[in-house]
């Protein structure tokens, strides 16, 4: 039994028999919202009533989503056979126009993502000014074979990869020079 507000164990209950249940929570008065599995060996809701009359009883989230992946399923299942008609029939067909495209998915930027943009930036940028290797690892603190990592990937024109803010130079790929 845990208190989800408090975030701390209040009881370990012995067994699942809904008569140990129904004792830990006249211990262990106030239960308000009780999420327990639906399975019956859980069977509680008598013991929910008899010892927290008031409480609400509600399924955890994990076990709905396991149950109604399980039910896609078996439905999927039961009705392949419709469902191979119509993949082939759309194969078949001509391919539909899409009126409204949506934009790629953009996700949020990541300190690291940005980072690795703004040092392929200044590498990129060190290089097309003459200087060597060495001194671009120098410079910025890094290791030759991270420099020239960035100089063989082939990545002179970067440009931040959508959903970063403002471009600046790194992530389109051209062929190496």
């Amino acid at each position: 039994m845990v208190d989800v507000e408090a975030g701390r164990i209040v009881d370990v209950l012995a067994d699942r028999d809904a008569a140990t249940f129904a004792a830990c929570l006249r211990e262990h008065p106030g239960a308000e919202i009780i999420c327990r599995n639906r399975a019956s060996a859980y069977a509680y809701s008598s013991a929910v009533r008899e010892a927290a009359p008031g409480a609400q009883e509600i399924a955890d989230r994990r076990h709905l989503l396991n149950n109604l992946s399980s039910s896609v399923e078996n439905t999927c299942h039961q009705h392949r056979s419709c469902l191979r008609k119509h993949a082939e029939a759309e194969r078949d067909s001509e391919p539909r126009r899409i009126i409204n495209p949506l934009p790629p998915p953009a996700l949020p930027p990541t300190k690291i993502a940005v980072r690795t943009v703004d040092r392929c930036s200044d590498i990129h940028r060190l290089l097309r000014q003459g200087c060597s290797v060495s001194a671009i690892a120098r410079r910025l603190h890094l290791d030759r074979k991270t420099v020239r990592r960035f100089r063989d990937t082939g990545l002179t024109i970067c440009s931040r990869p959508p959903g970063m803010a403002a471009p600046k130079e790194c992530w389109n790929p051209s062929p190496p020079t």
